[in-house]
């Protein structure tokens, strides 16, 4: 091939002649032979590893499949077994939901009961101390009619018994006078005790009978503008806090569906107490805010007063107990009735003040205080 390509064909006829004359093409056909028998043990080898892969791959596939309908097999088994148990579960919930709405209901009606007892014993009590209590009012008022005829006989006698006795001293006669004065000015003391101290009982047991009627009042939600209600508050305390020199700001409030006197009440009764309780010879400044948090309408009475200590911020909602110093009228009752108004209502009370530092009564109450809500309260 050289040759040709070099254009010595007759060097290239040559050299096959050569070839040919040497036997050559035997040669080739037995080096193809031996290269074929050489390629069919590498077909026979390769065929052999290729069953046996085949095979393997057979194998595994048997051995993967049983594993799969094993593995299928333990998933039903479990996924069923968890089914079954969370069916029980879900019956024993609702079992126990049952039981426990029963119990509930069961307790709920106990304490109603009670509460409604409660509620006619201090109204049976009330009331009967107050008989009594009219009883003494009237011989007090007696007993200070008669002082001037009690005192003129007594005055009369000490007369009889000085007149008889010649050796008395000239002066003997104003002494007794003097007696007589001062006795009459201890016996209307005692008299001014006994007098206010039966009003202050009859003011305790009003607030007392206030209470109970409260109490078995039946409360209706109804849509309150709390903006609207907490300015014909303010408009109506607005001698006391003129007088207290104080400024009251109300920021927009949020309006709720609830009880619209028991809101009244409790407005009236903290914003009435911040003009109270507010320091001597300093500007007045009660601040009222309001704002809504996941459901609930949240509302805060703040002043600049004199604060309640910390140790007393739960001694104030105790029925009949007060903190600070009792230079004010009342009965200790106001804080303890508006808690009570606003755990009837659904909602929260508390309060955050230190001494000379002001005070903050913030109110949390449903939005939407519905007969369901009622129900659940009462």
């Amino acid at each position: 091939m050289d040759f040709v390509k070099q254009g010595q064909a007759n060097k290239a006829t040559a050299l096959v002649r050569e070839a040919a004359a040497g036997n050559a093409t035997s040669a080739i056909r037995d080096i193809a032979d031996a290269m074929l028998g050489e390629e069919q043990q590498l077909l026979a080898l390769r065929t052999a590893n290729a069953d046996r892969s085949q095979r393997l791959a057979s194998t595994l596939t048997i051995a993967g499949s049983g594993l799969v309908i094993a593995l299928a097999g333990i998933s039903i088994f479990l996924v069923r077994r968890e089914s079954q148990a969370r069916d029980n579960a879900q019956a024993q919930l609702r079992e126990n939901n049952l039981n426990l709405e029963a119990t509930v209901d069961e307790r709920t009606a106990d304490l109603r009961e009670a509460n409604d007892e409660i509620q006619r014993f201090a109204y049976i009590v009330s009331h009967d101390l107050r008989s009594p209590l009219v009883n003494i009012m009237g011989f007090t008022s007696e007993l200070e009619e008669l002082r001037g005829d009690i005192f003129r006989r007594i005055a009369a006698l000490a007369q009889a018994v000085t007149e008889p006795a010649p050796a008395l001293a000239p002066d003997t006669e104003p002494e007794l006078e003097g007696q007589d004065k001062q006795l009459s000015a201890d016996f209307s003391e005692a008299l001014g005790f006994i007098k206010s101290s039966i009003a202050k009982m009859d003011r305790l047991i009003t607030a007392i009978l206030n209470l109970t009627r409260e109490g078995r009042r039946q409360f209706e939600p109804v849509r309150v503008d709390t903006r609207e209600l907490i300015e014909a508050i303010v408009q109506t305390l607005a001698h006391q806090a003129a007088e207290a020199n104080a400024e009251i700001r109300i920021s927009p409030l949020p309006p709720i569906v609830s009880d619209r006197l028991a809101l009244e009440q409790i407005f009236s009764n903290l914003i009435d107490n911040a003009i109270k309780y507010l320091k001597r010879g300093v500007p007045g400044e009660i601040a009222i805010r309001g704002r809504t948090k996941l459901g609930f309408a949240v509302f805060e009475i703040s002043d600049n007063g004199r604060g309640i200590d910390h140790k007393d911020h739960q001694r104030i909602f105790d029925l009949f107990r007060r903190a600070g110093t009792q230079d004010k009228p009342g009965q200790g009752i106001g804080l303890a009735h508006v808690r009570a108004l606003v755990r009837k209502l659904g909602g929260t009370m508390s309060v955050s003040s230190e001494l000379n530092s002001g005070s903050t009564f913030t109110i949390t109450l449903p939005i939407n205080w519905t007969a369901s809500n009622r129900k659940q309260d009462s």
